[in-house]
Parts: structure tokens; sequence; C-alpha cells
């Protein structure tokens, strides 16, 4: 009589952030068998969290849990350290007696006990995660992950990540991190000034208007991604995201001004925010001219911003999800949750307690 061996169980990955939890459920071979987003506006409270986590539903009960996080930052926790503490707390509380570790960056995997001393590597340390993944995969060249709100430009080389920056600030003083996205970025934080219908036109410097509405109505935006109330509380629909642009410009949609003239709006505004992400591209590898021409991997939910980019440069681009050998379906999916699922990936090698 054969004994049956177990398979191993599989590894649920979460990223906390502050406007989104995510969640990537791998097998023990590395297949996805979930990847999902849930809005979680955490600088209104925990309760958002735990709702979220709530919504996630049952996982299996023998499954393994790896966490990270960038939801410290909101300014709910007096500090990044009281922010670490309470949202692992939260998450501990909710899954009580799981095997679960913390990513703190380059230092690996942490037991939830020794996470609070450690929060200066766990805090913001997810883009590590995802560009380890990105660099076994590729050797050489630069992660370029364009989420809702970042943007992260991580050069690896021989298969490991090689960055300037460690936490977000330095990330932000070498151009790493980039503090613009495709859905939560207002508008005015990428362009003060706009061509339309012939003429120059400023643009007002109040929140009536985000990239998800520039990118709704270029097209570039795909469904579900966007889980926001928009700024006017409006439609997340093309007359809405139109009349939301036309008030940064001072004014109302005209019945007789063609969908050409805000499609060109929305692509001069998307150029701009282009530019701000070659800019520090350039910045980043012209530290590293020995990955001059190697691979763009690209991923996030705006990860057609990451292909445009490598276009514009000439370098190759491919998607990360195609490297890690996701399943064609579940690509937009994958995307959007590229940290959790990198966390999960890296946690199967993981020795749970």
């Amino acid at each position: 009589m054969c004994a049956v061996t177990a398979s191993p169980p599989p590894c649920a990955g979460w990223d906390i952030g502050g406007a989104h939890l995510k969640l990537a459920l791998v097998d023990a071979d590395g297949r996805l068998l979930r990847a999902e987003q849930y809005a979680t506006p955490l600088w209104k409270g925990l309760e958002h969290l735990e709702r979220a986590l709530a919504a996630a539903g049952a996982l299996p009960p023998a499954a393994r849990h790896a966490v990270t996080m960038t939801g410290e930052l909101v300014d709910l926790f007096p500090s990044r350290r009281d922010g670490v503490e309470q949202l692992l707390r939260v998450f501990a509380r909710h899954f009580p007696g799981a095997q679960a570790a913390v990513w703190a960056g380059e230092r690996g995997f942490l037991p939830f006990p020794a996470a609070v001393t450690e929060y200066a590597h766990i805090a913001s340390a997810n883009w590590y995660a995802t560009a380890a993944v990105a660099a076994r995969a590729a050797g050489d060249g630069m992660l370029v992950d364009v989420g809702t709100t970042t943007t992260d430009i991580v050069p690896f080389r021989n298969g490991a990540p090689v960055p300037a920056g460690r936490d977000d600030m330095g990330r932000m003083r070498t151009g790493e991190l980039v503090y613009t996205g495709v859905v939560r970025t207002p508008v005015m934080a990428v362009v003060q000034r706009a061509p339309f219908r012939g003429r120059w036109q400023n643009v007002a410097a109040e929140l009536f208007a985000t990239m998800a509405d520039v990118y709704r109505v270029t097209g570039d935006l795909d469904e579900g991604t966007d889980l926001w109330e928009t700024a006017d509380a409006g439609p997340r629909d093309w007359p809405g995201s139109v009349r939301r642009l036309a008030r940064m410009l001072g004014t109302d949609p005209d019945p007789a001004w063609p969908d050409g003239d805000w499609q060109r709006l929305a692509g001069f505004i998307a150029s701009r925010q282009l530019r701000m992400v070659e800019d520090s591209f350039a910045r980043v590898l012209s530290a590293h001219p020995e990955l001059r021409g190697t691979t763009v991997v690209a991923t996030g939910c705006g990860r057609f911003l990451a292909r445009r980019l490598a276009e514009r440069t000439g370098a190759p681009c491919r998607d990360l999800e195609d490297l890690v050998g996701m399943p064609q379906a579940a690509r937009g999916a994958a995307a959007n949750c590229a940290t959790a699922i990198a966390v999960a990936l890296l946690a199967r090698e993981l020795a749970f307690p």
C-alpha cells in the first residue's frame, strides 16, 4: 500500500496599502489561484481594513500567509512604526494561529513577533518583492511598476535588485519612486496648463479630476481597476470623466464640441505623465549604463504606460505576468496585484514555523 503524500499548502500574499488591500493565492507550484483587490481608505480608520479582510472571505485553513504593506504611511498613524504595529495587529487578529510572516525587503521574511522592532525594513518594502521576482525571471533589466498612486523604477542585475534607495525618502531622491499613478493622482499634479481647442488653457489647482478620468477617456484604463469614488462622486464613465476634465478647465462640456477635443486633451495629459516617468527612468538608467537596452519588465494596473516607456527608449519589454507564467485570463488581475503575487511566490520557499 502506497503512502499518500499531502500537497504543500498554498501561500496567500497580502499587500496592505493605504488605498487598497491586495490578495494573491498561489499553490506550491506557483500557479495563481486568486488575485483580488479591495478598496481600503485607511486614512478613514482601521475598520476599512477589517472590512476588506472580511470581504476576502475564507482561505484554505492550512494556507500560509505573507504580508507586505505601504499603508503605514497614511496619516491615521502618528508614525510609520505605529502604522506597522497596528496593521499587523489587525491582520493577526483576523487570522489567529495562522502561519504568517512579514516581508522586510532585503532582510527577507520575519516572524510577526520580531516585526515591530524591524519596522524600518518592513515599511513600504513591497516594491522589493516585485523587483526580486522580476530579477529572478529576467536576469538584467529594469522593473517599471505603474500603480494607482505611484510608479516604481527598480534596476536589477545578475538576478537581484540593485536599487540606490532603500526607503521611500531615499527612493524619491534617486528617482526610483515617482509619486504618480494612473488612477488616484490628481490631474493638477501632472499639468498646470494644457492645449484645448487651439489655445493654451490654465488648469485649476483643485481636485476636480484624477488620472483615472484621463485614462478612461483615452480608453487605456481596464474595467475594474478604478475602485474609488470619483472626485465629484459622479459616475465612472465617459460623460462623467469628460465633465470632470472640463471642470479642470473652468467650464462645462459643450454639446457642440466633438469627442476628439476631449480625447486630445486627455492624450496631452497622459503624455505629460509619461514624460514624468520617462525622466525618472532616464535618471535611474544613467546610474546603471550597463543596463541600457536590457529588458523593461512592466507590471501594475498602468503597465500600458511602462510599455510606452520601453517603446520610446527602444528597450525590449516583457510583462511580469508573462515571465512568471500567469494564465492569460488572469493577467489583468495579476498585474493589479503584482506585489501580493510576488510575496506569495517568494514565501513558497520559506520554512514557516
